[in-house]
């Protein structure tokens, strides 16, 4: 990421974790999230008490959709597998913007 200051990149990447985590809701629900929806799951997200950020967004959408994600090692197996679902994908891009932000968040 280049440009602007450390806290807007910082402020972007989990705008990016955060679409990413209401496109997997959507997904997961059938349906799609209202403004005041959106400001729950930020709110859950927000409020996690969980030490990583992948652990504050799971238990987010857990929250939110009653539903638990698949673990990092099931979607590895489905991988392996060629049985990857289009949540398996999701799955693994909520991972990966919660890895950014983390990283994001330890330099800063």
């Amino acid at each position: 990421m280049s440009g602007g200051t450390r806290d807007e990149r910082r402020a972007m990447q989990e705008g990016r974790l955060l679409e990413a985590i209401f496109e997997l809701v959507e997904r997961v629900t059938k349906a799609e999230l209202t403004n005041s929806g959106r400001k729950l799951l930020i709110s859950y997200f927000s409020s996690s008490p969980e030490d990583t950020v992948s652990a504050r967004a799971r238990r987010a959408i857990r929250r939110y959709a009653q539903w638990d994600p698949p673990s990092m090692d099931e979607v590895r197996e489905r991988h392996r597998a060629g049985a990857m679902e289009d949540l398996d994908w999701r799955v693994l891009k909520v991972e990966n913007e919660a890895r950014k932000l983390g990283e994001a968040e330890e330099r800063g």
